[in-house]
């Protein structure tokens, strides 16, 4: 008797595999809908995580452990261990039926020629934002992702990433017929819970109106802006940090200073929402550091939407397009004191007007919608299969 193998989905990133939020709802879906029988998400093992962990019936987390040179620091075993991460993902799955592989970055489209030519596989290139114009990607590396990205692009059946700008790029610059957008925006909250958690915590009352900045407290995320600003903004306007990152000293060295800036850590992902419900307003504002940022859209502009909050963002294209649909908040330019006289100048009545535009507008989105999307690739490619 024949046994049919399982249909095999590869998800590959070059990460630990902890918080990657796109991936698993995107797993999800994808084993959701039964184009897949088994959904593996593929990355880099690390102290302190198993290198096998099962998520559910379908969907397992395999870690890779390399031997070789695991303390080094010489660039050239550093290539060598990124070899030996790709030759250890195919050796495993070479006698397989992996039907997809989706190459979550720039770094994993080295893998797709062995198993497009050697076993067949579609390939997804699913950009989480536009790879080689990154935050810190400069000389040998971005000329050498450049060339990789450029010559490996052609072995994608399809190409996915998060927001009509990049779509844009991604044809412009390599003449694509086709890009699909998959935004990243969570899944969407059947209720909102009623929750004054934040003040609570901080000591605030309901009339003191409070700012909130969740996610990576990293450089280009606007933290010096911000913190600059609400030095100099009167008492009554409050500004909490949530998260985490390299410039958490310089935020919590602020809140010891001045009593309208307040840090906490980051909250376990059941309570965000509790969290971000509680403050008044939202904050993301990216800096022009790279034209990957200058085009992004960051999943914190749907967070806080999807908890029916009004919105401050960077007066960047697909942000201020989302402003411009929604109603919901404001588009600023990133400069200290333009940032400083619209905050200066909202008041309860325009949080109010906002906050009614928010929560109309969060009822029209949410990871079904994107999820649609999805589907429709892997539809795409399945019905590619049965014209050959």
């Amino acid at each position: 008797m024949n046994t049919v193998m399982p249909n095999i989905n590869l998800h590959i990133y070059h990460s630990s595999i902890t918080h990657e939020s796109r991936m698993l709802k995107e797993t999800q879906t994808v084993a959701e809908a039964g184009f897949a029988d088994q959904v593996v998400l593929i990355g880099r093992w690390r102290e302190g995580l198993l290198e096998s962990e099962h998520i559910d019936a379908k969907r397992q987390i395999w870690r890779v452990r390399m031997r070789i040179g695991a303390n080094s620091s010489s660039r050239l075993v550093k290539v060598i261990r990124y070899v030996e991460w790709f030759a250890r993902i195919f050796w495993r799955y070479r006698k397989c039926r992996v039907t997809v592989v989706n190459c979550h970055s720039v770094m994993e489209l080295p893998i797709a020629p062995l198993f497009k030519l050697l076993r067949g596989s579609k390939i997804i290139y699913d950009t989480h934002e536009l790879e080689t114009e990154t935050t810190g990607l400069t000389g040998h590396l971005q000329k050498a992702l450049r060339l990789i990205e450029r010559s490996l692009i052609p072995f994608a059946s399809a190409i996915i990433t998060v927001n009509g700008s990049i779509a844009a790029w991604y044809k412009d610059t390599y003449n694509l017929d086709q890009v699909f957008i998959v935004r990243n925006i969570p899944i969407q909250p059947k209720h909102l819970p009623k929750s004054n958690v934040l003040k609570d915590k901080l000591g605030l009352t309901t009339e003191q109106m409070l700012f909130i900045y969740q996610g990576a407290l990293e450089e280009g995320r606007g933290i010096y802006l911000l913190l600059n600003v609400f030095q100099r903004l009167p008492p009554d306007k409050h500004i909490v940090f949530m998260g985490m990152g390299t410039l958490i000293d310089a935020v919590k060295a602020c809140a010891q200073r001045f009593p309208n800036i307040h840090f906490i850590p980051a909250v376990p992902p059941a309570q965000l929402l509790e969290y971000t419900c509680s403050a008044d307003v939202g904050l993301s504002i990216i800096e022009n550091i790279s034209l990957s940022y200058y085009l992004s859209l960051p999943n914190k502009v749907f967070e806080y939407l999807l908890a029916g909050l009004p919105i401050i963002v960077s007066d960047f294209p697909e942000m201020a397009y989302v402003i411009q649909k929604s109603q919901a908040g404001w588009a600023v330019p990133v400069d200290r004191d333009r940032l400083y006289a619209l905050i200066s100048q909202i008041t309860w009545e325009d949080i109010q007007v906002a906050q009614r535009h928010a929560s109309e507008y969060r009822l029209t989105i949410g990871w079904h919608e994107e999820a649609k999307i999805l589907r429709s690739v892997y539809q795409h490619l399945a019905l590619s299969d049965s014209n050959c």
